[in-house]
């Protein structure tokens, strides 16, 4: 089921044979570490609301928190699971906060509850309702690995709202989160970010002459560069740049997609989906 450090800026077949049975030692029977193939988990919604909230105000005075999020409760070890759990949360809160990331979503609460109530307490004529809205889910599972997409919207009184999306992969072996160093060959920066550098500028119809600089891009040094907000998801990795990451706000996010099967040499056979190079 089911970093806003940008706030401080304004916010987952047993084969049987059968047949004569052979008889061996202890020493030569190996067991498999089972490994998950289905993870089973809830989702964790919190929902309040702080400060004055006047009635029929349609929001004014008032600091409303919706926050959801996953945790797993089967389908690995239990290592496993608490590493994974901890990890998502961990995640999203180190997105999530105003002066520095929290340990759990009460502090991040009492955080902004105080911040806002510094706000109404200093300004006794303003009325603007603030929001922060946290849906977190996982987008993708496969025998090895589970993917999550986290969405935070804010809304702090400033000039217009501020939205974040933020991607993870996770091992279900390890419990840590993958990065591109996991899954594919040692070297593979150069050639992945010319071919994906190809992809962007497909998608923003930029010509393979024209420096990205003068589009409005401010990648540093003029140079194309994946980040690290990516997940993998039906044999892609989706990469999210937010807004005001690689240009202005009113550029807006990009989503980039990138196809494995299109980057087969760069796949490290023993990473969680060495299978597609097969």
């Amino acid at each position: 089921m089911k970093p806003l450090g940008f706030l401080s800026i304004l916010l987952l077949l047993t084969a049987c044979e059968f047949g004569k049975k052979e008889s061996v030692t202890t020493a030569e029977v190996v067991q498999a570490i089972p490994k998950a193939t289905f993870v089973n988990y809830e989702l964790n919604k919190i929902s309040e609301k702080k400060g004055p909230c006047v009635a029929d105000g349609k929001g004014e005075k008032c600091l409303s928190i919706e926050i959801q999020y996953p945790t797993l409760d089967s389908g690995a070890s239990a290592t496993v699971l608490d590493s994974i759990n901890r990890q998502i949360q961990h995640d999203i809160l180190n997105y999530a906060f105003i002066s520095e990331p929290k340990d759990d979503f009460k502090l991040l609460i009492e955080e902004m509850s105080q911040e806002y109530k510094k706000i109404l307490d200093e300004n006794k004529d303003y009325k603007t309702g603030w929001l922060l809205e946290i849906s977190s889910d996982i987008i993708h599972q496969d025998s090895s690995f589970i993917s999550t997409a986290t969405t935070i919207f804010t809304f702090t009184g400033g000039a217009h709202p501020n939205s974040m999306q933020v991607y993870r992969s996770y091992d279900l072996t390890t419990g840590k989160v993958l990065e591109l160093g996991d899954i594919l060959v040692e070297g593979y920066e150069e050639e992945l970010n010319k071919l994906a550098e190809i992809e962007f500028r497909m998608d923003k119809q930029i010509p393979p002459s024209e420096p990205l600089d003068e589009q409005g891009y401010f990648f540093e040094d003029g140079k194309f560069q994946l980040n690290t907000n990516f997940a993998i998801m039906n044999k892609s990795l989706l990469f999210y740049y937010n807004a005001y990451e690689i240009g202005p706000y009113a550029m807006g996010p990009t989503e980039l997609e990138l196809k494995l099967t299109d980057y087969v040499s760069l796949i490290k056979p023993s990473g969680v989906i060495g299978d597609l190079k097969n």
